[in-house]
């Protein structure tokens, strides 16, 4: 059976990846600007644990929806909207899994040890030394940078969902009962 409506666990796997990407913005953008350093060193250790965060997060999100499912698309929408929103859903999930596992695998490779909240190893058994995790660090960065333009999409379509079509969209993953 099809859910009506999101669960509470959905919506509050859904809203903590979401804060913690917001977070890993400007977090990267600042580490990547500052002189070497004690603050660039520590905004590199936090980035890697909220990253590494969004991954554990993300695989839970994808066990519960296939677990429970996803509530339908609202009624009315255009093929092609119906096509956009599961394309890009898709490509949602794959770049919020992708993303960390590459900044994990580039930093595993080239700046070991990967500490979560500055207390766990969590190393990938990478080689390849600075050539090979630079490289997996290029290939993260692009995709981070996709990720944050679907984000901005996906933000926009739930807002345009909510303002222009008042079709309750939006409130279906919004905190509390929507």
């Amino acid at each position: 059976m099809t859910p009506r409506s999101y669960a509470p666990s959905q919506k509050v796997l859904h809203w903590a990846v979401a804060a913690l990407i917001v977070a890993l913005v400007p977090i990267a953008l600042a580490m990547a600007n500052l002189p070497d350093g004690p603050l660039k060193n520590a905004l590199y250790e936090w980035h890697k644990s909220f990253g590494l965060t969004v991954l554990a997060l993300a695989l839970a999100r994808i066990l519960v929806r296939a677990a429970r499912g996803a509530p339908p698309l609202v009624a009315g929408l255009p093929a092609w909207q119906r096509r956009a929103a599961h394309a890009s859903h898709l490509a949602l999930y794959v770049l919020i899994v992708l993303v960390p596992l590459l900044g994990w695998a580039g930093t595993s490779a080239c700046c070991a040890p990967v500490m979560l909240y500055f207390t766990l190893p969590l190393t990938l058994p990478v080689s390849g030394g600075m050539p090979v995790g630079e490289a997996i660090l290029r290939v993260h960065q692009v995709a981070a940078f996709t990720l944050v333009a679907l984000v901005a999409l996906h933000a926009g379509a739930a807002l345009h969902h909510h303002l222009v079509r008042r079709d309750g969209t939006l409130r279906r993953m919004w905190p509390g009962r929507g």
